[in-house]
């Protein structure tokens, strides 16, 4: 989402993975919604069987809108923008969805500044970003000359200023992210957590992986094992005035 910049993260569009992440916010789907980031669209046929009326996606690369409009979604809407000022008028959504995005912004306040805006009264943020509490960092790292993107151990509990000149994104303890949300003027609704999918990177033997794709959805409610998920969910509401 930093324009001019080569790395923009790879999407969490696996099958898996956007049904999982969809159910976890299904209960605030209605009317039309923005997906800022919303790369190559691959969230969107699912969110609209599950409540929406319509979505607007954004990016600022226009290779990927491009792809985006080739799925010829009803309903789904595309545009690039510059990645600073949101092409929309004040109150134009009654949700966002944000999966996997913050972390690439070049100015997180901004961006979730213009997101306040284009929501209406009483509308919803649904933010994803990963969780530092995660102990394997998953985005490439520059270390020199050298690219990486083979999952790093360790790295995101690291302090930041030992990390800040090789990692390509950042991390974010939950505080942190429920902070963010609370100074863009939202009241939080909810904290949670999200689990990997082992869709892309199958760290366990073939059977190792069909059982814990069956059963991972329970380690979001268990106390102190949840807080370990790759990924922290924040759900603001602007209020109404």
């Amino acid at each position: 989402m930093v324009k001019g910049e080569p790395e923009r993260g790879q999407h969490t569009a696996e099958p898996l993975t956007v049904k999982y992440r969809v159910d976890r916010v299904s209960k605030y789907l209605s009317g039309h919604w923005l997906d800022f980031g919303c790369a190559e669209g691959g969230y969107h046929e699912e969110l609209l069987s599950r409540g929406l009326d319509a979505i607007t996606g954004v990016d600022i690369e226009e290779p990927r809108i491009a792809d985006a409009k080739t799925r010829h979604l009803p309903n789904a809407h595309y545009t690039s923008f510059d990645g600073s000022t949101l092409p929309f008028d004040d109150d134009s959504f009654d949700g966002v969805f944000m999966n996997e995005v913050i972390e690439h912004v070049a100015d997180e306040r901004r961006a979730l500044s213009e997101i306040f805006r284009v929501v209406r009264p009483g509308g919803v943020l649904t933010l994803m970003a990963p969780n530092r509490w995660f102990p394997v960092e998953g985005h490439t790292l520059a270390i020199g000359s050298t690219l990486t993107t083979r999952p790093s151990p360790f790295i995101p509990w690291l302090p930041e200023l030992l990390t800040r000149s090789f990692t390509t994104a950042r991390n974010y303890w939950p505080r942190q992210l429920k902070r963010c949300v609370k100074d863009a003027g939202f009241s939080i609704e909810e904290v949670g957590f999200l689990f990997p999918t082992l869709e892309r990177f199958p760290v366990l033997p073939p059977r190792g992986v069909a059982w814990y794709q069956r059963h991972f959805r329970r380690l979001d409610r268990i106390p102190v094992v949840r807080r370990f998920g790759i990924s922290s969910l924040v759900v603001g509401k602007k209020p109404i005035v």
